[in-house]
């Protein structure tokens, strides 16, 4: 599938689900005309699936470019720099998905990946802050 067909299924999720409707294959199909098939063949779990790849999405640029650096060199405000552009840029999409009645789900294994980096600095981060 082309970036510009998931970017279309991707949009058309969003704009349903902004408008408090239900999501389904289906509705995203009719209002998207990309066929089922091509839809499920992408996204095999369906809306959780699109749901998932949206957030996957905003996590790995998170990590992308949190993970440059070392967890003991990152400060409060470094931390500030490298996450709030990243939020602000996908923050109608966060807001649809965390406001809304679509599948969401924190995902394991990213969420691992950046515990491991900051597990070891974690408490002295919270302890600063305290």
């Amino acid at each position: 599938m082309t970036k510009d067909t998931k970017e279309i299924i991707i949009r058309t999720l969003l704009n349903i689900a902004s408008e408090s409707q239900k999501v389904t294959i289906e509705e995203i199909f009719k209002r998207s005309h990309i066929t089922r098939t091509t839809i499920k063949n992408n996204f095999k779990s369906g809306v959780p699936g699109i749901v998932e790849y949206i957030y996957l999405n905003i996590v790995d640029e998170v990590n992308e470019r949190l993970l440059q650096y070392n967890c003991e060199d990152v400060t409060i405000e470094l931390l500030a720099d490298l996450l709030l552009p990243v939020l602000w840029q996908h923050k109608e999409e966060a807001h649809i998905i965390f406001g809304s009645q679509l599948p969401f789900r924190l995902i394991g294994p990213i969420s691992d990946r950046t515990w491991k980096w900051a597990e070891k600095h974690f408490n002295s981060l919270i302890k600063k802050m305290v």
